[in-house]
């Protein structure tokens, strides 16, 4: 059910539109977080919601999803108290970190769409009839190539070149 604009603010007209595609999964993230990238990626796909700018929102939610899980299985082995050297019984120090964790990927779900409520919230332009999304991944692809092949001809200290079509 659409409700338009029930905060009667205006519009950005000029709100400026990434190209969507699937960014590249950053080097840095360990084997859980490329995992949670693998399987996120695809359903974001399919909600029309991924752009290639969203590599950087996309990469700490799945480090942050990582971090979760580790601190969680470390959590499940230590359990929820611990003792200090002076005999005290504290809360583990893992709780915060689970708590926190828990907070920010929540909060970048709701970015993306991931939640119940956070989908209501979110418009995705309607497809257009006729689009082939097979040539305009094809014609990414040629288009990242290129770009690739001039990066590295820059580097070289050569001028790129171009062909006539």
């Amino acid at each position: 059910m659409l409700e338009g604009n029930p905060g009667k603010r205006p519009l950005n007209e000029r709100e400026p539109q990434p190209p969507i595609g699937r960014p590249r999964c950053p080097e840095y993230l360990d084997d859980l977080a490329k995992r949670e990238w693998r399987r996120l990626v695809p359903i974001l796909e399919k909600m029309r919601v991924l752009t290639e700018a969203d590599d950087i929102a996309l990469a700490n939610l799945c480090l942050v999803y990582s971090q979760l899980q580790q601190a969680q299985v470390k959590l499940a082995k230590t359990g929820l108290l611990m003792k200090t050297r002076s005999g005290y019984i504290q809360q583990s120090p893992l709780v915060a970190i689970v708590a926190n964790c828990v907070e920010q990927v929540n909060r970048l779900c709701r970015e993306f769409g991931l939640t119940p409520a956070s989908r209501t919230r979110i418009q995705v332009p309607p497809e257009e009839p006729g689009r082939d999304r097979i040539m305009e991944a094809i014609w990414s692809g040629i288009r990242t190539e290129k770009t690739r092949r001039e990066a590295a001809n820059a580097t070289e200290g050569t001028l790129p070149t171009t062909t006539m079509q």
